[in-house]
């Protein structure tokens, strides 16, 4: 038995595909340029460095247009987990930010690491909560 594929889905991995392809060329490309030290100044370098932003965004997008063609309980579900994992991820940096400030065995974590976080997060947290659901 085999099941029709989703139209929103296929038309979400597309986009997905394309947004997460952009960002991968814009990040390395990005990367190359401001290590060879071809751009002087600072303004110009911020700009380059952000750059790869723009197609995560795009990629933002796509999957909020998927969302919103989702029936109530899948809303419901992917909601639920990113509401943990957002919670999570701020507890967690909250806490770890105090004993940080305690003790100067602990390194500093980068910014970079919040979105992943909070990704990865939100796939852990829709596992669990899905298991309420069998």
């Amino acid at each position: 038995m085999t099941s029709t594929p989703n139209p929103h889905a296929r038309r979400y991995m597309l986009h997905m595909f394309f947004a997460m392809a952009g960002y991968t060329a814009i990040l390395f490309g990005s990367i190359t340029v401001i290590r060879g030290d071809m751009i002087e100044a600072d303004w110009l370098r911020i700009l380059i460095a952000v750059s790869p932003v723009l197609p995560a965004l795009y990629g933002l997008h796509a999957f909020i247009t998927f969302f919103r063609s989702m029936d109530e309980f899948q809303r419901a579900v992917i909601a639920e987990a990113n509401l943990i994992s957002a919670g999570a991820v701020a507890f967690l940096s909250f806490a770890y930010a105090f004993a940080q400030q305690a003790s100067d065995l602990l390194p500093e974590i980068g910014l970079i690491w919040v979105l992943p976080a909070i990704v990865g997060g939100q796939g852990l947290a829709m596992c669990i909560v899905r298991l309420r659901y069998r």
